[in-house]
């Protein structure tokens, strides 16, 4: 036998021969995919709310148009003008995602920013624009109003549902 046919059987054994893998075709990502992700994810937190306050029947939240729902403490009437887009606000603010996981805390200093101007959650930017100086409320902001699909990449997890109490301290 000469050497290259038996290099040549060496080489043929020594290699696994592997059944070819299936080729799967990767669709492109439409605009279709995009919607039917964007409802799917919208009908789950939906019913994840829903469950939550079967579960908390203390909560008779109002759902505003754009899906935050907010009650105001009963103990605390707010005085004075709504905050109103522009306004800087000072607000003490407790944040949880709905399984009551703490995410955020304000310490002894109010958190300050301004409304319509800052990168805090649009749903807590709504509701404060439904406040008074002084007045609590308990919010439930979906994850397309708080930090959406990605979260803060630091403590709130992607497509978090937030619980946040909040207390509207003053205006400038």
């Amino acid at each position: 036998m000469s050497k290259y046919v038996y290099l040549a059987i060496c080489i043929l054994f020594a290699c696994e021969v592997k059944d070819p893998e299936p080729v799967v075709k990767k669709e492109k990502w439409s605009v279709e995919h995009s919607i039917d992700f964007n409802q799917e994810l919208h009908e789950r937190e939906e019913l994840a709310i829903k469950i939550y306050l079967e579960h908390h029947k203390d909560l008779k939240m109002i759902e505003t148009g754009t899906g935050v729902r907010y009650q105001f403490a009963e103990n605390r009437t707010g005085t004075g003008d709504f905050a109103k887009l522009g306004d800087q606000v000072s607000v003490n603010i407790s944040i949880a995602l709905l399984d009551g996981t703490s995410c955020y805390e304000t310490d002894s200093i109010p958190d300050q920013f301004i409304l319509g101007q800052s990168d805090e959650e649009s749903g807590l930017q709504e509701v404060l624009q439904l406040m008074q100086i002084g007045q609590k409320t308990k919010i439930i902001i979906p994850s397309y109003l708080a930090h959406g699909l990605l979260g803060d990449s630091e403590i709130i997890p992607p497509q978090s549902i937030l619980l946040i109490d909040v207390e509207l301290i003053s205006l400038q």
